[in-house]
């Protein structure tokens, strides 16, 4: 289900097969979204007291400029990864373009449906949870 190769901003390329088996909680945003911006700063705040236990986190930025997006990562501490190749990971999730629109899937595949709008820290917790916990 996941796209054969991301890019993402910091230069790495994300395949399919180092995402298999793996939980993943995929937010699509965009720089110019304020419900994105304290729904990602939840976010970052979840996957900090979460620590090593956390699933990794992909963002999807709608954006185009990669400066503009690396620019506003750095200015509200967002350290999760992050690609402006949106078109096959809303594709791959049946994502709605409403922002944010935050999906999460387990080490199973399976996923949950995407959820629109900015969400509470403890909903964010539960969904990386869920994303995270071992598979079986």
């Amino acid at each position: 289900m996941w796209p054969r190769r991301t890019a993402l901003l910091d230069g790495e390329v994300l395949s399919a097969e180092a995402l298999q088996g793996q939980g993943l909680l995929v937010v699509f945003w965009a720089t110019h979204c304020a419900f994105c911006l304290r729904h990602n700063t939840k976010l970052q705040q979840v996957l900090t007291t979460m620590g090593a236990a956390a699933p990794r986190v992909l963002g999807v930025s709608l954006d185009r400029d990669a400066t503009l997006v690396r620019r506003h990562l750095a200015t509200h501490g967002h350290r999760f990864d992050v690609t402006l190749d949106a078109a096959p990971w809303l594709a791959a999730l049946g994502a709605r373009r409403v922002l944010p629109s935050t999906v999460a899937v387990n080490r199973l595949g399976q996923r949950s449906l995407p959820m629109p709008g900015e969400m509470f820290e403890e909903d964010l917790a539960e969904l990386l949870q869920w994303s995270a916990a071992p598979a079986g």
